[in-house]
């Protein structure tokens, strides 16, 4: 799993100062976190809409965060990189006031892209009368 290798690299206490900031600021927006692990990341979820906010993992001198709907975000902060669809990543060497906040709007948009998207699903599946 890749949450062991993550725990065993030279990043690991960074690794997770990052993941209980994460959860603590999805948790604060009054959702419940799931933490999904995989041979190559550690992802995490929201229960309410069973849809994801961001992975996790070690690079040797950095922790990557990987938004899933990086893409679509507002980048006041300019802390993302990426040309993807809709993965952006952004590297943290130390989790500053910077980091914390940018971590924390890019939350606060991932939650907004899921309630707009659990709206339009249940459109579609009242649409379909189910």
């Amino acid at each position: 799993m890749q949450f062991d290798k993550d725990m065993n690299s030279n990043q690991a206490e960074l690794f997770l100062e990052v993941r209980d900031f994460i959860i603590l600021q999805i948790e604060k927006q009054g959702l419940h976190v799931k933490e999904k692990f995989s041979e190559n990341i550690t992802s995490y979820f929201s229960e309410e809409y069973q849809s994801g906010f961001c992975y996790l993992i070690t690079k040797d001198d950095y922790v990557h965060i990987g938004w899933f709907r990086g893409a679509k975000f507002y980048d006041k902060i300019d802390l993302l990189f990426g040309k993807g669809k809709t993965i952006r990543g952004q590297k943290v060497t130390i989790l500053d006031e910077i980091q914390k906040e940018a971590i924390s709007f890019y939350i606060k948009q991932t939650e907004i892209l899921l309630i707009e998207n659990d709206k339009i699903q249940k459109t579609k599946q009242l649409l379909k009368g189910k």
